[in-house]
């Protein structure tokens, strides 16, 4: 008895297995006939070229047709398209936010990838359609070694309200981002009370997290208030005097990959997803600075990961978005 069921299992799972080639086969075969990907990113160029270079060297003849912008510009073009009856683009790039609302709107198709197994399950969409990441951000506070010694600097966020800090802080003016999931970790209540009395620290307000980052090490300012990791990380591996802190709580925001319902090439797009998740296109994205959440994979800033509590967003500061971003600018403004 013992014996046949072995037998049976070593049967299944081997039909398994060739069911999954046989797959495999079938979508690459498909891919290959529709010769092309149009992926829209708001990632830098220089990670769209190494990435499209790595696919177009794996599975040619297909050839990746990119555009980079920024995420509410994708949004509005990938909209925009839609309603004209003219969809274009088969993989989209996007935050959690912006992703979210071409969920919401039906524009998207459920895609499990193999390769979402080496991910964790905090990362993963149970209807499949915001698989994830391609990429994570960390949120961390950063500091001009120039102008304040490890000895001085705070520890957490509330330290930022000691009347030491007035003046001395950057802080983004498009925030919200990081304000909404905030909001679902402290409360409503404290988040609004935090960031009111944040602003009567009257901080610099610069729009951008790069920006930001280079003011810093410019020195316009002492301390900013949020960054992102590997940004700061990265400028500091260039000679720039800036340390970062990562305080409680550390925010891991995602960029998606989403395939829209009516993909021009259904199966370049699937393809194309499957190889951005893999070891080697995460690889890829993490010799470059990227943060990455597969398993196995070294990035090059590790600190900004390991050993560090990290807390994703939540849906529910997502459905509500629009009307945090109302509330975070009424704040700031």
């Amino acid at each position: 008895m013992l014996l046949k069921r072995a037998f049976f299992v070593w049967a299944l799972t081997g039909l398994m297995v060739s069911s999954n080639e046989v797959g495999a086969a079938s979508l690459l075969e498909s891919a290959r006939k529709e010769g092309a990907v149009v992926f829209y990113a708001s990632v830098p160029q220089d990670q769209i070229s190494r990435l499209s270079e790595g696919f177009e060297k794996k599975y040619p003849p297909i050839k990746v047709q990119a555009l980079r912008a920024g995420p509410s510009r994708i949004l509005s073009r990938v909209m925009t398209e839609e309603r004209a009856g003219n969809p274009l683009v088969d993989v989209i790039n996007l935050d959690t936010f912006n992703a979210w609302v071409l969920k919401s709107k039906g524009f998207l198709q459920s895609y499990r990838s193999d390769q979402m197994e080496a991910f964790p399950d905090e990362f993963k969409d149970p209807e499949a359609m915001m698989p994830c990441c391609m990429y994570v951000l960390t949120n961390v506070m950063a500091y001009n070694t120039r102008l304040l010694s490890h000895r001085e600097i705070p520890k957490a966020y509330a330290d930022l309200l000691d009347r030491k800090w007035k003046g001395k802080m950057g802080l983004d003016n498009d925030d919200a981002k990081w304000f909404a999931p905030l909001v679902s970790i402290w409360g409503k209540e404290r988040t609004v009370n935090y960031f009111r009395s944040l602003m009567k620290q009257a901080p610099s307000m610069v729009r951008g997290h790069a920006l930001q980052t280079e003011l810093l090490a410019a020195g316009e300012f002492s301390l900013a208030v949020n960054l992102f990791g590997y940004q700061a990380l990265e400028l500091q591996s260039r000679g720039a005097p800036i340390e970062i802190i990562q305080a409680d709580p550390v925010i891991a925001r995602a960029g998606h990959l989403l395939v829209p319902k009516r993909a021009p090439h259904p199966n370049a797009a699937k393809l194309f997803v499957d190889y951005l998740l893999s070891a080697e296109g995460q690889q890829t994205l993490a010799k470059m600075g990227r943060e990455v959440a597969r398993r196995g994979i070294a990035i090059r800033y590790p600190r900004l990961l390991q050993g560090v509590k990290v807390q994703t967003v939540k849906l529910e500061s997502v459905g509500n978005f629009e009307e945090l971003s109302q509330l975070y600018n009424s704040i700031v403004k």
